[in-house]
């Protein structure tokens, strides 16, 4: 192997090729990926502050299908939050339930501030849950809701507190929260990476000033944008929505703040993780061609630019496989790339309380186009009801 620096032109665009491709990673790519971590630290750092007038009072609706053991484990923790407005708990149940009933009427007894309402059992040729969430809206006696499920974990006692300081801004309206599994140990690295590049997705870009989804688990908003939109009325034929062609409906780039402060993120827990995420992504896999601004795919960019770079830096080297500059240059430009990316998804992974994801990152950011074929297919096959009269 020699060194020779007269490369042949084929060589030299090839290289030229993976440099810029290596570009479009270090400046779209990690970036984007980087903006959670440098927005939880922002979030850790901002001062709990009220508006002029004190702390708006809240209404806290929690979405419930009957599931009165997590009822009673999740209330307690609401119920005693520390803030210092007003607030009123209200859970908005799937048909009238016995057991929910007797969960809520014991607490009721200390707390004044919680009611329950539920949707009729006869209810048909309409999202259920968007009906629910609508009674619970229409019963909300404060200005701002702030929503959650039952399948929701709240650990902190200002988790209230620090998804309402943001509406001390006048320009407010809508506050995107994040929630995380209790715990991914069981949950292979693959269906982490696949969870942590979803909500990259959603929340980078409204970080960046273009929201288009949040998440049921963890959003706020104001009452008065939800009746200006007329509720769910554009997708009331779709069993999902609420959360992202709704948000995408109601947000714009100055009128929507993430909360990312550790005190603000809510769990959830399952029995099987990779069904409920796998479920989740098909859900918002379809919903999704409903969102008429989606943002720039940058993830997809950034995937497709570290295919290039890899391919074009494995040609060159092929073609030149006696020039020791050339192999130096191609494996420089690689190794740039694979740092760069494994950087940036195990600051993410950190601060979205996964695993942490460092030398496998680059493997999963090359592979995740098949897997987002995979899933593409596996939605086309799927048996889950995506219409109201399905």
């Amino acid at each position: 192997m020699i060194f020779n620096f007269e490369l042949s032109t084929t060589v030299m665009a090839l290289l030229a090729v993976c440099a810029v491709s290596t570009i479009i990673i270090a400046s779209l790519y990690c970036p984007f990926i980087r903006r959670i971590n440098r927005r939880s630290r922002q979030c850790r750092l901002n001062v709990d502050s009220p508006a002029g007038s004190g702390w708006p009072a809240a209404s806290v609706i929690i979405y419930s299908r009957g599931e009165a053991d997590r009822l009673e484990a999740l209330l307690p923790t609401i119920l005693s939050q520390d803030y210092e407005g007003a607030f009123e708990v209200i859970v908005v149940n799937e048909g009238d339930s016995a057991d929910v009933r007797n969960v809520i009427s014991a607490l009721q007894l200390a707390n004044r501030n919680l009611y329950l309402t539920f949707t009729p059992d006869g209810a048909r040729n309409l999202s259920r849950k968007k009906l629910a969430l609508t009674l619970g809206i229409k019963a909300a006696r404060n200005g701002i809701v702030v929503h959650t499920t039952s399948d929701a974990i709240i650990s902190s006692p200002r988790w209230l507190t620090k998804i309402m300081r943001n509406f001390s801004d006048p320009s407010t309206d809508i506050v995107l929260g994040y929630a995380s599994p209790v715990s991914d140990a069981g949950i292979s690295r693959t269906c982490t990476f696949e969870f942590a590049d979803d909500c990259t997705s959603w929340l980078s870009s409204a970080i960046d000033h273009r929201p288009f989804r949040g998440t049921e688990l963890n959003l706020a908003y104001r009452k008065e944008l939800f009746f200006a939109n007329k509720g769910f009325s554009r997708s009331l034929n779709l069993h999902s929505g609420d959360d992202d062609i709704f948000i995408s409906e109601i947000a714009s780039k100055q009128n929507t703040a993430v909360e990312l402060s550790p005190e603000s993120i809510v769990h959830f827990s399952s029995y099987d993780f990779h069904s409920t995420i796998r479920d989740t992504a098909v859900r918002h896999l379809f919903t999704q061609r409903f969102i008429k601004h989606r943002p720039w795919p940058r993830l997809i960019i950034g995937e497709a630019a570290l295919w290039l770079a890899i391919i074009s830096a494995c040609v060159a080297a092929i073609i030149d496989i006696n020039n020791a500059v050339t192999i130096s240059a191609a494996a420089v430009l690689l190794i740039a790339c694979a740092t760069d990316i494994a950087i940036s998804w195990r600051k993410a992974t950190t601060t979205l309380g996964l695993r942490r994801l460092t030398l496998t990152a680059p493997w999963f950011t090359l592979t995740q186009p098949l897997r987002r074929t995979a899933l593409s297919l596996y939605a086309r096959l799927s048996k889950q009801k995506k219409y109201t009269w399905d």
